[in-house]
């Protein structure tokens, strides 16, 4: 198995290819953290959303009032027209079955004393609230942090736009925080948003740096990489970490910030 970049000094490697083949190469309990943030699947939205009006189920997200609020990633097209060689858009039983598999795999390789930190957001599907518990193929829940967000963009007649996503710790036994006074830094964190030119669906540098500070993993992993945020905060924070990402745009995207020896401010996810 042959990283598509690799920082020996700083013990950063970079896999391209789907995470279920590249992880079933990985020995068990080899990472103390993965902090990622998967795909949404918001392609599949059937009422609420994006609109104010009407549209059909199998509309794309472009065909439903939303997509101009998305173009910031304009290189990519927005969020509106999926991700880089993925269109966000699989049949709600297909995904969940998907994230179980892959958390289940994470799991395997979480050590002893490490945690799965899952980003993902509550989303109304049909009329019915669907949690991000809802992937869980019953690993252990040790906490739910909440990440407030700087407003939001899902605005619907039919419920409340959604301020916050969730990053749920799925937790081995041993795990902890690095000490009592870590803790003070709450289940609710409040970052802003970031938007990027270069990902569509950008999580802030802060929010994997506040996780990976708090807890001081040894190795720390995320099988989403996208443009390579986690591993950016797990550099500049002196740990080691692994990336793997479907596509070759992205990786190539990551490895060009990883190669960055300042702190990165880049808005890129």
């Amino acid at each position: 198995m042959t990283p598509y970049y690799e920082d020996a000094k700083a013990g950063i490697q970079i896999f391209h290819g789907d995470n279920a083949d590249v992880l079933r190469d990985f020995p068990g309990e080899w990472f103390d953290m993965t902090f990622t943030s998967p795909p949404y699947n918001l392609g599949n939205t059937t009422g609420g959303g994006f609109p104010v009006g009407h549209y059909s189920p199998d509309a794309p997200l472009q065909k439903r009032g939303g997509g101009g609020k998305w173009q910031r990633a304009s290189a990519s097209g927005g969020l509106a027209a999926g991700y880089d060689g993925f269109d966000d858009n699989m049949p709600h039983d297909e995904y969940v079955a998907w994230q179980k598999r892959v958390l289940k795999e994470l799991w395997r390789v979480t050590s002893p004393h490490g945690a799965i930190f899952y980003n993902h957001k509550p989303r109304v599907l049909g009329g019915t609230l669907i949690t991000p518990l809802a992937y869980n193929p019953d690993l252990n829940v040790r906490q739910i942090v909440i990440w407030a967000r700087a407003g939001g963009i899902n605005y619907s007649p039919t419920f409340y736009v959604p301020t916050h996503e969730w990053i749920v710790i799925f937790a081995k036994e041993h795990w902890g925080l690095k000490s009592k006074a870590a803790s003070g830094v709450g289940d609710v964190w409040y970052i802003p948003q970031e938007a990027s030119e270069l990902h569509p669906a950008p999580f802030p540098l802060a929010l994997p740096l506040r996780a990976i500070e708090t807890a001081i993993p040894n190795m720390v992993l995320d099988p989403f990489m996208g443009s390579g945020t986690t591993l950016r905060a797990a550099k500049n924070a002196g740990v080691r970490a692994v990336g793997i990402e479907k596509s070759e745009r992205y990786c190539e995207i990551a490895a060009n910030r990883l190669r960055q020896e300042c702190f990165d401010f880049s808005e890129a996810s």
